[in-house]
């Protein structure tokens, strides 16, 4: 953890990386000694975590990290990897996108959250309805602005959701028509061409003087808008748009679809979305920011007319 996690991984995956070696790895593994760790004993962990696929892989993964470094640093003799040949799960890819029905709906639902705020989910049984506000218009709840300002922008972009939440103004270039975003999750930012939907957006966003941050936090805008406040208004919208199983990272799955459906070949769209596994592709082709522009385009034109519910 010292010598390598916490210098080349970020702080949530070092995060992750504990909870990982705490939960599922330590109590299996954490009393034997380096060297007589077998492929056996990888293979029965990970055989305990059949019921969660995923998470039985992620620990593969680590393990097999941990144990090159042990190799690298002389504590185990070469090509001793214990978890090499351990096969790993199948796990259940989510190909969740919006459809052109959901969009209009998702299009509508923020528009009412805007202007007048979303209607109460009602839970309460017989015995408490009876204190609730007996006027239904006072029944609604107020939606974030900022955070639908987010929704909008992660749907108009394809973003991640921390790259949208920590954008600043100097990452935007109005007059090009670009803002900056990571190359690929987690590198520097760098201008990224994006829609002039995406521009008009950020142009209606008034700006908060001591701030920096596109969306600054509620509380303290010397700091970014917290991931909690634009999931807490997600949740709502969600739920009155009839998506209830759409979560926030299938708006970049929908602006990856609808890049696919416009005809656009497997290294623009990688572009687009800044995925890592082109670095090959990369070699051969002309960084031009034209057809990102294009397909940017595209998808802005498309999600707006979803949104709005035209044709």
């Amino acid at each position: 953890m010292s010598k390598h996690v916490q210098v080349h991984n970020k702080p949530k995956t070092m995060k992750d990386i504990e909870r990982l070696l705490k939960r599922c790895v330590r109590s299996r593994l954490g009393q034997m000694k380096l060297n007589s760790v077998r492929r056996q004993d990888i293979a029965k962990l990970h055989h305990s975590l059949r019921a969660t696929p995923r998470q039985g892989n992620q620990v593969l993964a680590v393990l097999s990290k941990a144990f090159n470094l042990a190799e690298v640093w002389g504590l185990r003799p070469e090509h001793s990897n214990p978890v090499r040949l351990v096969k790993r799960y199948k796990e259940n890819e989510r190909d969740r996108f919006l459809s052109e029905e959901e969009l209009q709906r998702l299009g509508r639902t923020l528009e009412l959250a805007d202007q007048e705020g979303l209607p109460w989910i009602i839970k309460a049984g017989k015995s408490t309805a009876k204190h609730l506000p007996k006027d239904v218009a006072k029944r609604k709840t107020p939606i974030n602005p900022r955070a639908l300002y987010c929704l909008r922008l992660l749907l108009y972009t394809g973003a991640r959701l921390s790259e949208i939440a920590t954008l600043k103004w100097e990452h935007i270039d109005i007059d090009l028509g670009t803002i900056a975003l990571p190359s690929r999750k987690g590198d520097e930012r760098k201008p990224h061409p994006v829609s002039t939907s995406v521009i008009e957006i950020l142009s209606d966003i008034p700006r908060v003087d001591v701030s920096p941050y596109v969306l600054p936090g509620c509380k303290d805008p010397t700091r970014p808008i917290s991931i909690e406040v634009v999931e807490n208004a997600w949740q709502h919208i969600r739920v009155h748009a009839n998506i209830p199983d759409v979560r926030i990272h299938d708006l970049r799955h929908t602006v990856g679809t609808f890049a696919a459906q416009a005809g656009s070949n497997a290294f623009l769209i990688s572009h687009l979305l800044r995925h890592r596994n082109v670095t090959i592709t990369n070699r051969y082709v002309n960084h031009d920011a034209h057809p990102i522009r294009v397909l940017s385009e595209t998808i802005g034109e498309r999600i707006e007319a979803g949104l709005e519910g035209r044709e």
